[in-house]
């Protein structure tokens, strides 16, 4: 993984390693009770946010948002998955959703949406460059390796 050293993903390595958690360097499919669990964290921290999002105080909301992202990394750890990547895929795709003209279209409670212009992200392609090898199950048409 490429972070500094303040970076989320250097920060939840750390605490994995420290705390005898699991870690993986390569994409890799879990155990499905591994994964159920990591969902019910991600579940639990995101309902945190929810219930804080509008009364507050702002501290309370700054910590569980930060809790979010501290388990996403660490699920992503467990997954072997370099989030920081994948991200950074999202974020080109996302900016494609400004139209040439400097447009952005909008749903009506300000979500910014996808134009005509919008790349769609390809996480598929980042995890293989990871190391990833996904299984004949796991593969679209659309994914197909060579493609």
């Amino acid at each position: 993984m490429h972070s500094s050293p303040s970076s989320p993903a250097r920060l939840v390595r750390e605490f994995h390693l420290a705390f005898g958690l699991d870690t993986r360097t390569t994409p890799t499919e879990v155990s499905p009770e591994l994964a159920a669990h990591r969902g019910e964290l991600l579940a639990e921290e995101a309902a945190e946010v929810t219930e804080v999002s509008v009364t507050g105080p702002l501290d309370r909301l700054a910590h569980e948002l930060a809790d979010v992202v501290y388990v996403a990394y660490g699920t992503a750890l467990v997954h072997g998955i370099d989030l920081d990547e994948v991200i950074a895929e999202i974020h080109r795709a996302n900016m494609t959703k400004l139209g040439p003209d400097g447009r952005v279209s909008r749903r009506a409670d300000g979500k910014v949406l996808k134009g005509d212009h919008y790349l769609a992200p390809d996480v598929s392609d980042v995890l293989r460059k990871q190391g990833w090898e996904p299984s004949a199950r796991q593969l679209s048409p659309r994914h197909l390796p060579g493609d």
